[in-house]
């Protein structure tokens, strides 16, 4: 009878999870009810909840659930102090994220809500609120960096149509870019090259979510023509271009006063309500086309003048009036 009694303790024991440490003796309990804000929150039943247990910047094990009849969950036994926690949701193959939570001292409870939303393949309601692209020059390379605000006004997720491996935004790239690199957190896992440029292969949720990547490419005469498409609808579009004694054109646009920041000026030229059809043409003169005597000290690993050039940026959009959030619901923490 005995020996029973072992085995079958035993084989119960596969099925709890791993997840011992300090956190599992403490008195803390986070609750929370997950409720879809596309169906007028609608409570979400029977989707599998996880609590990431972290400390410092590490992970150090993860509690799950299932909500109940009324979308919620609760976890308990939680150590108050010492640990961070991150509520993950998965509902139609989406990860939906709360911020990540601490309890307060003293406290005791922590309530976690998280919003999920139906998911969808329509692109109807997505554009870009602002574009900004920022231009600026090495002998013989165009520094270019973008910036874009994209909105997706619906109450749905905006998924992709080819499943989970397929992209769900597009960025064409000018023929012959190069050195493409995203500089607010995207992950490899996050992006894959395309004929046309590059694509970002998460979902995206309902309101505003932001993209800034640089990339560059050669030039050997002092003129040039810079090409590229216009994927979605821009309701907004900011040209800037270092003045370094430069001409530039472009139809469509309409030249603004010059941007001065920190004793760098930039020609400033812009655009309202672009769409796909119109695409966005600079005709650049008179470019720089060999370091001068006071120029050489200052030429840098690229890598470094991707940093400056990035400084460059949040300045610049300050200057411009428009503040630089960021938004990351929806991602992994």
């Amino acid at each position: 009878m005995r020996n029973w009694l072992i085995l079958l303790l035993a084989i119960l024991a596969l099925f709890v999870p791993l997840t011992g440490g300090a956190w599992a003796q403490g008195l803390g309990l986070i609750e929370g009810q997950v409720l879809n804000a596309t169906l007028d929150a609608a409570p979400v039943e029977g989707v599998p909840v996880t609590l990431w247990i972290l400390k410092g910047q590490e992970e150090e094990g993860f509690l799950e659930e299932i909500t109940d009849g009324k979308g919620r969950f609760r976890f308990q036994g939680l150590d108050t102090e010492g640990y961070t926690y991150q509520v993950e949701v998965e509902y139609q193959g989406v990860h939906y994220w709360s911020d990540v939570v601490s309890f307060p001292q003293g406290e005791k409870l922590l309530s976690v809500p998280i919003d999920v939303y139906e998911s969808t393949t329509s692109d109807a309601d997505l554009w870009v609120e602002r574009a900004h692209l920022i231009l600026d020059f090495q002998p013989g390379v165009i520094l270019v960096q973008e910036v874009q605000i994209f909105i997706n006004s619906g109450n749905k997720t905006y998924v992709s149509a080819m499943g989970k491996e397929g992209s769900t935004l597009q960025f064409p790239l000018p023929a012959g870019a190069s050195e493409v690199q995203f500089m607010e957190g995207l992950m490899d896992c996050c992006v894959a090259e395309t004929e046309e440029g590059i694509a970002y292969k998460r979902p995206l949720l309902p309101g505003y979510e932001e993209f800034f990547y640089t990339y560059e490419f050669g030039y050997q005469s002092a003129v040039y023509t810079l090409s590229k498409e216009i994927a979605y609808p821009i309701s907004h579009l900011d040209v800037l271009v270092a003045d370094v004694g430069m001409e530039i054109a472009a139809p469509r646009l309409t030249t603004q006063e010059p941007l001065s920041f920190q004793d760098r000026r930039y020609l400033h030229l812009t655009g309202e309500n672009l769409t796909p059809a119109d695409g966005l043409t600079l005709h650049l003169g008179n470019l720089p086309l060999e370091v001068g005597p006071t120029e050489t000290a200052t030429t840098v690993p690229g890598v470094f003048v991707k940093v400056v050039m990035g400084l460059g940026t949040l300045g610049v959009l300050l200057a411009l009036g428009y503040p630089f959030i960021r938004r990351r619901q929806g991602e992994e923490g």
